[in-house]
């Protein structure tokens, strides 16, 4: 008999040990390691819930959501968004992710929600498969820039650059307001949104916001968030495709320089980049080419950031070497008929992905 209950933390062991046994990936496969804190995952989100699929007296499977208010389409809306799906291999086909997404689906009519959202990588077909029969709809296609850090970059204007500070969060809000004002699924921020929102996430801070400013304003702004502290990824496995690509690059590597590709049983080290916002593509540019020169300092291998593949931001990550992932951006509406969400670019945080 499967139980679905709340996780407390004196599950935090359990579900760091059962994480260790669900790899994620199809052409890359990463095992993941979140001690010490498996919840700290969920520390950006104001309000969140784990819960926890019991079965024996022991922990089988685990899923998560996030419940906020947003505006799509210029309406508010409450939203939860899905993270978190894992089940024990061992017992697999037993329902236990059906059982567990109907209770979110419980939780969240019950906190009054309108909508359900959730991403998923193009090549996951089952998790494609299991939330389709659901009663999800893909709605948009969002892509993950992963920028490869291999390069010394030279910047011109490394005086116009800083860290930000609390006196900042004004000018720094109102540069992400005015860019991301007419895409779904963003909220304006206030003064005190935004510092509650940096003080939530784990291992970040206002030392982690780079700001460009020029004449007495704040032009460009782009955080870092060294994904590390909160999750560990470690290279298992890579699909044929992914092994001849990587014997190429190590082979050119021998030449010239080239990013560096961890091999199996060594770790992914990666930052996420956030609070994205600025006035021309010059200045986010520079902070950028900074953060790559950051990077490179301390052997990361990726810079993350999920965007609306129309975002005029797209253009500017091009610049720099990297791959994509593509993501699709699933549906469920709980209330009245899902909004159209094909015509506005969609905004999506970091901490979604």
């Amino acid at each position: 008999m499967i139980k679905i209950r709340e996780a407390t933390e004196g599950d935090n062991d359990a579900l760091v040990e059962l994480q260790k046994k669900c790899p994620q990936g199809t052409s890359l496969i990463l095992g993941i390691d979140s001690s010490p804190d498996y919840f700290a995952r969920s520390g950006p989100f104001k309000d969140w819930h784990v819960f926890v699929a019991i079965e024996n007296d022991i922990i089988v499977g685990s899923a998560a959501c996030a419940i906020r208010d947003t505006y799509i389409e210029s309406r508010e809306f409450k939203t939860a968004y899905e993270y978190g799906f894992i089940v024990d291999p061992h017992h697999r086909r037993k329902g236990i992710a059906v059982k567990l997404q109907e209770h979110i689906e419980h939780i969240a009519l019950d906190n009054n929600t309108d909508l359900l959202h959730l991403d998923i990588a193009e090549d996951n077909l089952p998790s494609i498969n299991l939330f389709s029969r659901m009663g999800f709809k893909k709605v948009k296609d969002c892509t993950t820039f992963s920028l490869m850090p291999y390069k010394k970059q030279k910047i011109t204007r490394e005086t116009n650059i800083r860290s930000m500070e609390k006196s900042d969060v004004d000018k720094v809000t109102s540069l992400i307001n005015e860019m991301y004002h007419d895409y779904n699924f963003f909220t304006p921020f206030q003064t005190r949104d935004f510092i509650e929102y940096v003080e939530r996430m784990p291992y970040f801070d206002f030392h982690n916001i780079l700001v460009f400013e020029d004449n007495g304003g704040v032009n460009a702004c782009l955080g870092y968030w060294d994904y590390n502290k909160v999750r560990k990824y470690i290279v298992q496995r890579f699909n044929w495709r992914l092994k001849a690509q990587t014997f190429l690059i190590r082979l050119i590597g021998l030449f010239t320089k080239m990013p560096k590709i961890p091999k199996p049983n060594n770790p992914l080290l990666s930052y996420n980049l956030t609070t994205l916002a600025y006035k021309n593509s010059e200045n986010i540019t520079e902070l950028i080419k900074h953060i790559v020169n950051m990077a490179i300092e301390n052997e990361i291998n990726f810079l993350h950031i999920p965007l609306d593949p129309e975002s005029q931001i797209a253009a500017v990550l091009s610049q720099f070497m990297h791959t994509k992932i593509k993501l699709h951006f699933f549906i469920k509406s709980l209330k009245q008929e899902p909004p159209n969400l094909r015509e506005k670019k969609l905004y999506i945080d970091i901490s979604e992905i």
